[in-house]
């Protein structure tokens, strides 16, 4: 009797693993998510919250004001700092190559599918914008093939990358569902976070290794212009 019990509860744990998790991700300014396993809503981004009477907050200080300001800048600089787009795309290739074949061919089976993407550069300096433009559009196509190597990636429902010289800033319109197993998503989960890790120390080494470079550099333009 107790291995019949240990059988089912088997059985139930795979298909539970089996069963397929569905994600839909949008963004036009404002997140929306949402992550479905089976047919119950796990996950729901924004939540639908209850009106609740708005209270007069504190108005901040200047002095405190500045000093959030600062901070949220010394935060801002943070590991990505002194890096290039180039490092950190070179490094997330290093890391990914590691997944091994068996696990490659399990992230295979997450499925991307319905994916829209609208960007439009913005920014009012011509010859700045341009070379933002253009290297969005390297962007882009660097993540599309990394996704399309690593996961199956569905045909493009639209695909498109303008330029607004008249707007300040650059805008982003995407949305992609995303299908995988509970088990495949575990998996993934599992590894990503172990290829984080090692992408955090690739980073701290090389941010080190640009800083170096650049004293180093310095250091020999102070010496060439004492030495004339």
């Amino acid at each position: 009797m107790g291995w019949i019990i240990a059988a089912g509860v088997v059985l139930l744990i795979a298909l539970l693993l089996a069963g397929r998790v569905s994600v839909f991700f949008d963004y036009n300014g404002e997140l929306a998510l949402k992550v479905k396993y089976l047919c119950v809503t796990v996950v729901k981004i924004p939540k639908k919250a209850k009106a609740k009477p708005k209270k007069d907050k504190p108005e901040k200080s200047k002095k405190s004001r500045n000093e959030g300001e600062e901070e949220g800048k010394k935060k801002k600089g943070g590991l990505l700092k002194n890096l290039t787009f180039d490092d950190i795309l070179a490094l997330l290739k290093q890391a990914l190559t590691g997944i091994g074949k068996p696990l490659r061919k399990l992230f295979k089976s997450i499925v991307i599918s319905h994916l829209s993407l609208n960007i439009t550069v913005g920014g009012d300096d011509a010859a700045k914008t341009a070379i933002k433009f253009g290297a969005m559009n390297i962007a882009v196509g660097n993540v599309l093939g990394l996704l399309d190597s690593f996961l199956t990636l569905k045909p493009l429902d639209d695909l498109n990358i303008g330029v607004d010289f008249q707007s300040e800033e650059t805008l982003y319109d995407a949305y992609f569902e995303m299908r995988m197993t509970l088990f495949a998503g575990l998996v993934a989960v599992i590894r990503l976070a172990r290829v984080a890790i090692k992408l955090f120390g690739s980073l701290k080494k090389k941010k080190k290794a640009n800083i170096a470079k650049k004293r180093a550099l310095r250091a020999q333009a102070r010496a060439q212009s004492n030495s004339k």
